[in-house]
């Protein structure tokens, strides 16, 4: 979790200009608005075809209706699944008694065309892990804190009728879109699979994740990410191993390193630039910052402003395995505990998402 702060000398007189930037930072990023929720006890929602009326205009162009699977915890899914029924959408699956993959599951055993899901990047991981490798596309209405999956797709995120429009395939097509997966090592467990749509973090970036509450987020929104990794940034440096490929293994100190499907991270910096969500790649970065002023360069190389050599490292592979003491990990925000190995790689082209095209 990375903010400009290149004026920060850790000084007493400059924390108050910190604590400025911080606040500004989420302030020009994050607006927390309230929505309301479904009803808790709604976990599946759906309104019978018999009985829907069509909004004027609304269905006219929606020929097939798709399965929509919703997280009520969301900040903005109600009016995410507002826009969706103003479009024609009407068989609605809250999350709630039953998980989304249970949701998605059904909705490939009763032969849906297409899946939408409005929510944040937990949620649409879930449902994309059950749609890999089948001809079913998947929508995204972004309704969560951070939205990685979605700027990384360059969806847009303040106009819930635009995402909709998208998600429905009313303005795009469903392109072929890579999905990471990873399997982590912790002690005395057995090896757990996951799949990600955009990062595994290892180091204190996890440990921030882990500290911004669901109050707090609900609150701030990513500012709450922000919030948690300043507190960590003058933080010991970890020990990592790592072996990308059939190179020889490397040993690097870092504060966290970054296992990439997609580039863009928390306040839309590029950890790695030029990657693409269709390039069958997976990109490594280690955030090495030893000084607090290194983090101005880091936060100026993820603009595209200047370059951080010696404090942020990439390397593109295929597969990469991560060793390290019992490490903290998190997988597109969600804090899994701490692991003492990861195994990660890309499977290309598995996700059939609706999305803009070209490159980023």
């Amino acid at each position: 979790m990375i903010c400009a702060l290149s004026g920060w000398s850790g000084s007493a007189a400059g924390r108050p200009a910190v604590t400025a930037m911080v606040a500004g930072c989420w302030l020009a990023w994050v607006t927390p608005l309230r929505y309301a929720l479904p009803p808790a006890r709604a976990a599946s929602t759906r309104l019978p075809a018999a009985r829907w009326t069509p909004p004027p205009g609304g269905a006219a162009s929606l020929t097939r209706v798709p399965v929509v699977i919703a997280n009520p915890i969301a900040r903005a899914s109600m009016r995410g699944v507002r826009a969706l029924e103003a479009h024609g959408a009407r068989d609605v699956r809250w999350t709630g008694e039953r998980r989304a993959t249970e949701h998605a599951q059904d909705a490939l055993a009763e032969g849906a065309d297409a899946v939408v899901v409005v929510g944040g990047d937990g949620t649409i991981r879930d449902v994309a892990d059950v749609l890999a490798g089948t001809s079913v596309p998947m929508g995204v209405v972004p309704a969560g804190t951070a939205n990685l999956f979605a700027r990384n797709l360059d969806l847009p995120l303040r106009s819930a009728d635009a995402a909709a429009r998208i998600a429905l395939g009313l303005d795009a097509a469903a392109l072929p879109t890579d999905l990471g997966r990873v399997v982590l090592h912790a002690e005395g467990r057995d090896a757990a699979a996951h799949a990600f749509l955009v990062v595994v973090g290892i180091g204190h970036d996890a440990t921030a994740v882990e500290a911004a509450s669901l109050a707090r987020k609900r609150r701030l929104g990513w500012g709450a990410y922000v919030l948690s990794g300043v507190r960590r940034f003058a933080a010991p440096l970890h020990a990592v191993r790592a072996r990308l490929d059939d190179e020889p293994p490397m040993r690097t100190q870092a504060w966290t390193v970054l296992v990439h499907n997609t580039a863009r991270i928390t306040l839309g910096l590029r950890v790695v630039p030029g990657t693409r969500p269709d390039d069958g790649l997976l990109h490594l970065a280690a955030v090495s910052p030893r000084r607090i002023l290194h983090w101005g360069r880091i936060a100026a190389s993820g603009m595209g402003l200047a370059r951080a050599e010696g404090v942020l490292s990439h390397r593109t592979g295929h597969r990469v395995r991560l060793e390290a003491d019992r490490i903290p990990v998190q997988v597109d925000g969600d804090a899994l505990g701490r692991i003492v190995a990861l195994e990660a790689w890309i499977d290309p082209g598995a996700l059939l998402v609706r999305r803009p095209g070209g490159e980023r």
